[in-house]
């Protein structure tokens, strides 16, 4: 008999291993919008939860369990998950140094000269903790940047960055999921005025069951000391895909209509915006033709910055599904002076060794442009 309980030991917590492995996973998919991901991996919980209470029966009745029957499904989805564990690992502040240096080492640290950078850069579930784990090669990040629009983070992780780079902050509220958009602004950036807050754009016609989990867009006029121009920045993270494009279209195709007529309304009242970037994750391939919901957009006189080399800020499952991130821009000059340059992307991580980038650090690259000014005198 000691043989069958030291097997059926055994058995029980090879499977509550197992167990533990599958609630992280869910957890994980969770936090990280995969809901589709997470209901398959749930029923696949549902073929251990059934060995689990074979093992703890044959304990309680001092029987050996003998062999446990294990779903194909399970079975494959066991094995295929063993070795990747460690994509579930988060990465050493030291790997993701290299990965940052690697894509942007070419990019200098920003200062009171030159044009000013403007980078948008979906952080991924960046709440306090990540923010603290990896704070060295964040702010490394962040001086690559004048002004940084991040989404997906939250007031905590921002202002913890704030504190660390001297860099100003803004910040939306977070839904109930964690997620709020924020802007960190370089020290040559002062603001004017007072930050707007369009929340407005988490109330859906018929969807009041999304109130709480889309997120609003932050609003902020800001004034370069070197050069004098002022001009306004909007950081905004649309609805996401999930439930498919066909649906989810229409809800930022409203979302932008929301907002540029919320823009006329504040024009109209006497706001003087100035030359104005729209930034941030659209959530939609706005580099390619068949994407329409930016529409209200161009109509209302804003340019997409273009991205001439055609690369994807959007990862799903490390494979390109287009230019998600970007920039809208209305009243900047077309060339020259006063001018976006187009927008720069840097080449995915491909190795396999770099792949937890997708699924930690973040599934976006981040999208670059320059505004060219000149100093004042």
């Amino acid at each position: 008999m000691p043989d069958n309980k030291n097997e059926n030991e055994g058995l029980a917590l090879n499977t509550i291993e197992l167990y533990q492995a599958q609630l992280t996973l869910i957890a994980s998919c969770v936090r990280a919008g995969r809901y589709s991901w997470a209901l398959e991996t749930f029923r696949e919980l549902n073929g251990h939860g059934r060995n689990l209470e074979a093992c703890l029966a044959a304990l309680s009745q001092g029987q050996l369990a003998g062999a446990i029957t294990v779903p194909a499904a399970v079975a494959a989805a066991d094995t295929a998950e063993e070795k990747p564990k460690k994509k579930w690992t988060p990465p050493t502040p030291e790997q993701v140094q290299r990965a940052l240096e690697k894509m942007f080492g070419h990019l200098p640290e920003c200062t009171a000269d030159g044009d000013i950078v403007v980078v948008s850069f979906n952080g991924h579930l960046l709440d306090l903790p990540k923010a603290e784990r990896l704070v060295e090669p964040l702010k490394w990040f962040i001086k690559r940047g004048h002004i940084v629009l991040f989404q997906e983070t939250n007031r905590d992780a921002l202002k913890y960055l704030s504190n660390e780079t001297g860099y100003g902050l803004n910040v939306s509220h977070r839904n109930e999921r964690g997620q709020a958009v924020g802007i960190l602004f370089h020290p040559r950036i002062k603001w004017l005025g007072q930050p707007y807050y369009h929340d407005y754009l988490t109330d859906i016609p018929g969807h009041p069951e999304w109130k709480t989990t889309l997120r609003p867009a932050l609003q902020r006029k800001v004034r370069d000391v070197t050069s004098g121009l002022e001009f306004t920045v909007i950081d905004l993270h649309t609805k996401s895909n999930l439930g498919g494009p066909e649906e989810t279209a229409p809800i930022r195709e409203l979302q932008f209509s929301m907002l540029v007529a919320d823009i006329a309304r504040q024009q109209a009242a006497g706001t003087d915006m100035g030359p104005t970037i729209i930034g941030g994750d659209m959530n939609a391939p706005i580099n390619k033709p068949e994407t329409t919901e930016t529409k209200p957009l161009i109509d209302a006189g804003f340019v997409l910055v273009p991205n001439p080399e055609n690369r994807s800020t959007y990862f799903y499952k490390g494979n390109p599904n287009g230019q998600f991130d970007g920039f809208f821009a209305r009243g900047f000059a077309a060339e020259g002076l006063n001018s976006l340059s187009p927008v720069w992307i840097p080449l995915p991580l491909e190795s396999k060794g770099e792949r937890w980038f997708y699924s930690e650090l973040s599934d976006h690259m981040p999208a670059i442009t320059t505004l060219k000014v000149t100093p004042v005198g």
